[in-house]
């Protein structure tokens, strides 16, 4: 008996780390070869005034590779900062942003998708690609709610740690310049 109980305990802990082993991500729709979403999920955990000033990747177990069996990847994005995020800049040593026309959107409907090149749907745009098209910011209309989720496509077959933090927009810097410094005139004046 004690045999069959050993044999019984074992089962259920195989069973039990082959199933955290399997990692999906429904924040993206089945499409091209990742049939059960996402291959990578950026996980948002903190933003200011909209951005996103801190994330995780995640990769998808098994591997579901690109969704075009080739260079592409699709992303799914989970808002878990505490606050809505209106966008996120990413950044990689390799061409993320240089888009050739096949994105996600080029594989399944996305009905009110602006973005030409077809790897992202409705109501997100990509802005500030710089000319190596290694960065750039991913825009969000409207905005994802705490706990909400949104997905797009980018070139190349990535993995995690070919996606970091970019640097915000000229404009986003020139804002948190000028909040510095009207920060920074009140403290000075408050002290006189």
């Amino acid at each position: 008996m004690r045999y069959v109980k050993s044999l019984i305990f074992a089962a259920l802990v195989t069973g039990t780390m082959a199933q955290a082993a399997s990692i999906s991500f429904p924040e993206c729709p089945a499409a091209g070869y990742d049939t059960s979403g996402c291959e990578l999920l950026i996980t948002v955990t903190a933003a200011s005034g909209g951005f996103a000033t801190a994330f995780t990747v995640t990769a998808s177990s098994p591997d579901l590779g690109p969704y075009d069996g080739a260079d592409d990847t699709l992303i799914g994005v989970l808002n878990n900062s505490g606050a809505s995020l209106a966008s996120v800049a990413l950044s990689s040593s390799t061409d993320i942003f240089g888009f050739d026309g096949d994105g996600v959107c080029t594989y399944i409907s996305c009905p009110g998708a602006t973005d030409p090149s077809g790897y992202a749907p409705a109501g997100v745009t990509f802005s500030g690609v710089n000319s190596a098209e290694t960065s750039g910011t991913v825009n969000f209309n409207p905005a994802i709610a705490n706990g909400g989720t949104a997905f797009f496509s980018l070139e190349e077959a990535l993995t995690p740690s070919q996606i970091t933090s970019g640097t915000p927009e000229p404009s986003t810097t020139i804002l948190l310049g000028i909040g510095i410094a009207g920060l920074g005139l009140f403290l000075r004046r408050a002290r006189a």
